[in-house]
């Protein structure tokens, strides 16, 4: 194990933004998104509605909730990373008039209260020294009446059957987040915390994906390559050892005799009172 060179700041994000992060991105969606749309249903998302989406990273979910609520609704993406806008605003290029996006944070958007009938987000909060003010700020976007829907994970719960390197995944993430000052198992307190934050009687499930085969079985090994740098710094590993779990996690990929089953997903709506 390494010394770290500098420390670690807090909250800083570890993972890849702009096109770095495009990949590992489109695969987490390919894994998650049906989950995601059915969640988007469930809480009630329907055409003609003014959705955003906090942290929206290169767009993803944004794409979606702009077909969900069609070209008389309005979906706001909203991200504190240039890259990431830039991004997402290649990709959503032909949908101008009924998408925008706004470079700003999740704590503080600046945008005008009351506005928005659903405020959605995706693996933010983890990332965040200040979920709870980012949680705010979501509910004061929206209007009364209008639903919350946050999806959270725990990288802890990600593992593989039967046990091998990809386990790795959940111990470097576990420990690197407490270095960070940020709580990548967060996923487990999300009901709670929306409920605390006097949502009444939150609707809450989880969503947990498994691949034997294929692109998606590589988010562990992808996720790890793009916070190398953290984890070195972190002392947590030496870039040495880190290349050999690296290796193995690669080669695990395409033995269908190894499952790699990912973050679970905690998925909670519930309706700001009115």
């Amino acid at each position: 194990m390494t010394s770290p060179s500098q420390p670690i700041p807090k909250g800083q994000y570890v993972l890849a933004t702009g096109d770095a992060a495009a990949y590992r991105l489109s695969l987490l969606h390919d894994l998650y998104g049906p989950g995601t749309r059915q969640l988007l249903l469930d809480a009630g998302l329907r055409p003609g509605m003014h959705a955003a989406d906090v942290g929206c990273g290169v767009g993803t979910v944004t794409a979606l909730l702009a077909e969900l609520v069609g070209p008389q609704g309005r979906v706001t993406g909203i991200d504190a990373s240039r890259p990431q806008l830039d991004q997402a605003e290649k990709w959503l290029a032909g949908r101008a008039g009924s998408v925008r996006f706004v470079e700003a944070s999740a704590t503080g958007t600046g945008l005008p209260s009351d506005q928005f009938d659903l405020v959605y987000c995706r693996f933010l909060l983890m990332h965040l020294t200040e979920p709870v003010a980012a949680l705010q700020e979501m509910k004061r976007l929206l209007k009364p009446g209008g639903v919350l829907v946050c999806e959270d994970g725990d990288l802890t719960s990600a593992c593989s059957e039967p046990p091998s390197a990809i386990d790795a995944f959940a111990d470097l993430f576990g420990r690197l987040g407490p270095v960070k000052g940020v709580d990548y198992t967060l996923g487990r307190r999300l009901y709670h915390l929306i409920r605390d934050l006097g949502f009444p009687k939150p609707e809450v499930r989880y969503n947990q994906p498994v691949r034997a085969r294929g692109e998606e079985k590589r988010l562990h090994e992808l996720s790890v390559v793009e916070a190398a740098q953290g984890l070195i710094g972190a002392g947590l590993i030496s870039s040495e050892e880190l290349s050999r779990k690296l290796a193995e996690m690669k080669r695990l990929a395409a033995d269908e005799s190894v499952l790699a089953v990912m973050p679970r997903m905690t998925q909670v709506w519930a309706r700001k009172p009115g």
